[in-house]
């Protein structure tokens, strides 16, 4: 059997470093000369590596003199063939993947080297077998050793350095307070400095409660602070998605429009809205039945495009995975690990919504970590639970930690949060649950004189200007 390598990726490896300086960063600390399958390949990485641990410049001329002065330039093939590396290069995007899978072949060929050589020693009745199995253990383990596995082990002095460079960038960025990407709840943000990157951020109710409300509210308000926001909808189409958005920024009304029963002035609203909503960068997919692996692949494509800055699933339950012959809940926990895989390898927030179960309706106050559906695995994986709750749908008329009124009221309880604290976000939304906002706290202060809670009431539900839907 062959030696496998990839001469295509070896290639577009080499040409990347020959064009942009960020990807001989990442090319250097992954990979060694020996990795190459392809002797001319190794000769150019050796003289990309010696140029820039000189600190000059490394491109095609550059690297073609380095050759030349070192008299290997027809072992890389002659200028031609190290032009052709630079010319074979469209995007360095996936630069870190493809090291990845020169790794793989590398240790491919290392792992049939050692095998066959130990396996002649095991063959062979003058070798001591204990030695055998000691040789063969060390060797496995200096493969081991190599393996990108390892390079998650990182220094006290590196991670010093990361961390200061992480305090010095949030203080760069830093606008009153807030780090990340805008919620558009100041308390929220007051909590969480806004989404951080990397974070995987789950917010669950029961049905109807208000998930995809919110989160549209979420998607709306980075994307009119620049961020851009990719949003898969599991259970709508995009043009319901873009119905809500509409309704939430226009003045028409929601059972009209659904009536197709506007009146000329609603109905130049809502086009006048929509013209405005259409720049906003936000892109929805509604590609339904859609499992976690396809889904992550799709961000990670995005990203790289530059075209995601937040991500949001709307919601877990519908997503499916790969595996069959699993229980739900085993499913379930899948997708929440690799959704924070996912989190972690974008650099960006990912919002995902999910249910809560039945008992959370058993309670008359707000849900609990312990009401999140089919899988604990969530609140493991989680850096943020919001949990949310609409106590006025639950027949409460007055909060109790605040003696407000609940007529338009939002709860979005903060259960965890691995880097800050927790606590309650109250937030306002209109009978249609189309549009979201600060919520006005109006207090009851004497819950027995009924008409004067009405009132209060009536002013509540007025803060927003909508109407029933």
């Amino acid at each position: 059997m062959g030696m496998v390598y990839a001469e295509e990726i070896e290639g577009a490896v080499l040409g990347a470093c020959l064009l942009e300086r960020s990807a001989q960063a990442v090319v250097l600390k992954s990979l060694r000369a020996e990795m190459f399958y392809l002797t001319a390949h190794r000769v150019v990485f050796e003289a990309i590596n010696a140029l820039y641990a000189r600190g000059a410049a490394v491109d095609m001329l550059t690297v073609t003199e380095e050759l030349r002065a070192q008299g290997r330039l027809d072992d890389a093939g002659g200028p031609f063939a190290v032009a052709k590396l630079a010319a074979g290069v469209a995007t360095s995007a996936h630069l870190e993947y493809h090291c990845s899978i020169l790794f793989q072949y590398y240790l491919r060929r290392k792992l049939v080297e050692v095998l066959t050589r130990e396996l002649a020693a095991a063959n062979d009745m003058t070798c001591d077998v204990y030695d055998v199995l000691i040789d063969t253990q060390r060797e496995l383990g200096a493969l081991l050793e190599d393996s990108p596995l390892e390079n998650h082990l990182h220094p006290m002095p590196e991670v010093m350095g990361d961390t200061v460079a992480l305090v010095d960038r949030r203080q760069e960025l830093a606008v009153n307070g807030l780090t990340g990407v805008p919620t558009g709840l100041q308390r929220l943000n007051e909590m969480t400095g806004g989404w951080q990157p990397g974070n995987l951020i789950f917010t669950a109710a029961r049905p109807a409660d208000g998930k995809t409300a919110l989160d549209l509210f979420f998607a709306r308000q980075a994307a009119m602070a620049g961020v851009p926001v990719v949003f898969f909808t599991l259970e709508m189409t995009a043009s319901e998605l873009g119905e809500r958005m509409v309704l939430a920024e226009s003045s028409a009304d929601p059972l009209r429009i659904r009536q197709g029963r506007l009146s000329p002035e609603e109905v130049e609203d809502v086009h006048r809205t929509a013209e405005r909503m259409s720049a906003l960068p936000v892109h929805v997919d509604d590609t339904p039945y859609i499992n976690v692996d396809q889904l992550c692949v799709i961000a990670k494509s995005l990203r790289a495009k530059g075209l995601l800055g937040l991500l949001i699933v709307d919601y877990l339950q519908l997503l499916a995975t790969v595996n069959p012959g699993r229980t739900r809940e085993q499913e379930v926990a899948e997708c929440s690990r690799k959704l924070k895989g996912l989190a972690r390898s974008l650099g960006c927030p990912v919002i995902v919504s999910s249910q809560l179960n039945r008992q959370a309706e058993d309670r008359a106050g707000s849900p609990e970590l312990r009401h999140l559906r089919e899988s604990g695995a969530i609140e493991q994986d989680a850096d943020l639970v919001i949990l949310l709750h609409r106590p006025e749908r639950y027949h409460i008329r007055v909060d109790p930690d605040t003696g407000w009124s609940t007529r338009g009221m939002g709860i979005a309880t903060v259960a965890k949060h691995r880097n800050g604290a927790t606590g309650k976000v109250y937030y306002g939304y209109n009978p249609s649950m189309t549009k979201i906002g600060e919520f006005a706290g109006t207090p009851v202060t004497a819950p027995a004189n009924n008409l004067k809670r009405k009132e209060d009431e009536r002013k509540s539900s007025d803060l927003f200007g909508g109407s029933a839907g």
